[in-house]
């Protein structure tokens, strides 16, 4: 008898967690149940209140959060002479008001591509889009008004513009660079699927047209300075090599007439100068021919942006769990501390 009484009272330390468990397990119940009683009081309230507030979110799914698409254009980095195509692309920026250093051609991409002289094409571009029967520009698609008429048709022009450019720029355009392989990823969104592949299309073919067509690279501006150098040069060795020949003929027996031989040399260094001189910049000026060609910035597209199939977003199953979720914790909160916060207000306000 007694051992079996010492055995009822040995508990193994599996059964005293369970106790411990199960005790655990009814203080939570027992602290909760006040809370959820109340809850169950005033589920009318709650329920109301949620009811109402789904009804406005599926209304604002459905009717008012508009569907839009995202185009995607990757432009590869070039494998060339990147220090030259860099320097030359450094002065394109810095004529279009940006300013860097020695960097690869993609980050100086990456900063023009947002300039107002690559948007303006991409703006004032006509779009096929579903909205419209013709073809129209941003500005039309998005009836962007100017805000005040009085203004001259310019200056309307301008404003509709940078509106546009502004909405673009912060909401529509974004970019990517890849650090270690250093492609550049251009995402642009549009309400509609096919407009957003045009304009991400368009607004790379703007940028291909702004370095290669509209700005003239360093290089092919040291080509122009050559050029005009060595038609400089070219006359001013012409009328040496002249004078020269003049004074040759004039005076054929010079070897008894230091003053002479002192003249022949001179002119004979001004022929021998100008000719070096000339002999040089043609060099430099073949050698920076060449590097024209290698440095005309080319955007390296890896494939054109194509119209996407599926719509990037609005999340709709996202918003609606995080709003009714929200909203269940609001009206629970609201509904279990009301007099707690009415109170209080009260205390503050005596």
């Amino acid at each position: 008898m007694k051992e079996n009484k010492n055995n009822q009272d040995y508990e193994t330390p599996v059964q005293s967690t369970q106790s411990e468990e199960s005790q655990s397990l009814e203080d939570t119940i027992r602290k909760i149940k006040p809370y959820i009683d109340r809850l169950w009081a005033k589920k009318k309230q709650f329920l109301i209140f949620n009811s109402v507030v789904l009804i406005l979110l599926v209304s604002a799914l459905l009717f008012i959060l508009k569907p839009y698409y995202k185009s995607t254009i990757v432009i590869l980095p070039d494998f060339g002479n990147q220090s030259s195509m860099a320097g030359g692309l450094s002065n394109l920026a810095s004529m279009a008001g940006l300013n860097f250093g020695d960097v690869n051609p993609n980050q100086i991409y990456e900063k023009i591509i947002f300039s107002e002289k690559v948007i303006n094409d991409v703006v004032f571009n006509k779009y096929f889009t579903n909205e419209f029967e013709d073809s129209v520009n941003l500005i039309d698609y998005f009836e962007v008004e100017a805000d005040n008429d009085d203004l001259p048709i310019l200056l309307q022009q301008r404003e509709k513009f940078l509106e546009v450019y502004k909405s673009l720029v912060e909401k529509r355009i974004k970019t990517d660079l890849d650090r270690i392989t250093t492609s550049l990823t251009i995402n642009v969104t549009m309400p509609e699927p096919l407009l957003a592949a045009d304009v991400a299309n368009k607004l790379v073919n703007s940028l291909n047209k702004y370095i290669t067509i509209d700005r003239q690279s360093y290089a092919r501006e040291q080509s122009e300075y050559l050029f005009n150098r060595i038609n400089e040069v070219r006359d001013s060795l012409s009328y040496h090599e002249d004078q020269l020949k003049v004074f040759s003929e004039n005076n054929r027996s010079i070897t008894n007439s230091p003053q002479l031989l002192l003249e022949q040399n001179r002119l004979k260094r001004k022929v021998e100068i100008a000719q070096s001189v000339f002999i040089e910049l043609t060099k430099q000026y073949e050698l920076v021919k060449l590097e024209e060609v290698k440095d005309t910035p080319v955007v390296n597209v890896m494939e054109r942006a194509e119209q996407p199939m599926e719509k990037a977003g609005p999340k709709r199953k996202i918003i609606f769990v995080l709003v009714m979720f929200f909203s269940i914790l609001f009206s629970s909160f609201y509904i279990l501390f009301n007099d707690k916060i009415k109170n209080y207000f009260r205390l503050l306000t005596k």
